[in-house]
């Protein structure tokens, strides 16, 4: 998506057919075009949001997509699925598989820290085995969405390290959000860091690429800092003076994740603020991000960028709408087709976070960029 970006945009009539049609829709250039792609509507989860997604394959080749109280699984690259009753041992999923097959959960423990879970038998059953220390005094954590296991099986998972602290008013008093990324050679067991991903990057997703270059899709949000112009808010279109950024970069590392590319914007529009990646072999590179407001316009939108994430081009494919809609999580299980789990909330969203908790309809799309 680039800065002159000048694709038509889809209304919200033609998004809510999309959404009950097994199409998604390009718009490239002053035309909109449907795309015929393979769409799975998976069974409604009681306790399943917009918000809470994971898609992850097993080093054999199984495929989980995860809501919260329900994990769908599929042997045939995402085809046809089965519903396993799975909740995870604490907080929402953020799963991986250990190059032993074994199951890998990772979340905020009681005492701020991140703590991780892993299961021998796809979720029955679970033991804590290892844990992260931020070294950090006074500091708290939040996690990434994504656990990553690489090529060499290494597992990789971005932790926000939280010393921030905000008057009334929104403004920044003293600390900061810098996000880091931790890895783990054994399976989980034990956590080092590689290297700090940067500072108020926020619900990071990281892949390998093809020939290993990390990539990672930020949600860019923080407050305003000494030395900003006070029209920041305003030039970005932020409601709050306090805020001027709610936008999703990306960011490369060439070395396992210990140094990190300078921060780029992909996301024009305030409030398109959540991205996942994923690649495909022949260096293909998707983009999803969480397009929020207008709530009439909420939507899961999707770039391509052809040179490993350092431009993107200017063709938006709409693959999901809702009043709250947007987060996605995505993945290639062939290196020729991708996958995308995404989730959709009519009414009025607006009220609260437990509004979309058993009201939010996930769909599997199979798909390809053209």
């Amino acid at each position: 998506m680039s800065e002159d970006r000048d694709s038509i945009d889809a209304t919200p009539e033609q998004l809510h057919a999309m959404q009950a049609g097994d199409y998604i829709l390009r718009a490239r250039g002053d035309a909109l075009e449907q795309v015929a792609v393979h769409k799975t509507r998976l069974p409604l989860d009681p306790q399943g949001h917009v918000q809470r997604l994971n898609l992850v394959q097993s080093p054999g080749g199984t495929l989980y997509a995860a809501q919260h109280g329900l994990v769908h699984e599929s042997t045939n690259n995402g085809i046809t699925w089965t519903h396993l009753e799975r909740t995870p041992p604490a907080g929402s999923w953020r799963l991986e598989f250990a190059p032993d097959g074994s199951m890998i959960h990772a979340a905020v423990g009681d005492a701020g820290h991140p703590v991780v879970w892993s299961s021998p038998d796809v979720g029955e059953s679970w033991s804590q085995i290892g844990a992260i220390d931020l070294d950090t005094p006074g500091a708290h954590a939040d996690l990434g969405f994504s656990v990553t296991r690489t090529a060499d099986g290494a597992l990789l998972l971005p932790v926000v390290v939280i010393t921030s602290d905000f008057g009334d008013d929104g403004s920044l008093l003293s600390g900061t959000r810098v996000c880091r990324l931790y890895g783990s050679d054994d399976g989980g067991h034990t956590w080092a860091l590689r290297g700090p991903m940067g500072a108020w990057c926020h619900e990071a997703n990281v892949v390998e690429l093809p020939g290993g270059r990390l990539l990672a899709a930020v949600r860019y949000q923080r407050p305003m800092l000494p030395g900003d112009p006070p029209d920041l808010p305003e030039r970005n279109g932020a409601p709050s003076p306090a805020w001027p950024y709610k936008h999703v970069f990306v960011t490369h590392s060439d070395d396992g994740g210990v140094t990190w590319s300078e921060l780029r914007q992909v996301a024009r529009e305030f409030g398109q603020c959540y991205g996942s990646v994923a690649a495909l072999d022949d260096g293909t590179v998707v983009l999803t991000l969480d397009h929020r407001y207008p709530r009439n316009l909420s939507s899961c939108r999707a770039v391509v960028s052809r040179n490993g994430g350092e431009t993107w081009g200017d063709d938006v494919y709409y693959l999901s709408h809702g009043h709250a809609a947007g987060y996605a999580a995505n993945l290639s299980p062939d290196g020729e087709w991708l996958l995308s789990l995404t989730g959709s909330c009519y009414g009025d969203v607006d009220s609260g976070w437990d509004f979309c908790v058993g009201r939010s309809r996930f769909t599997v799309i199979r798909w390809r960029p053209q």
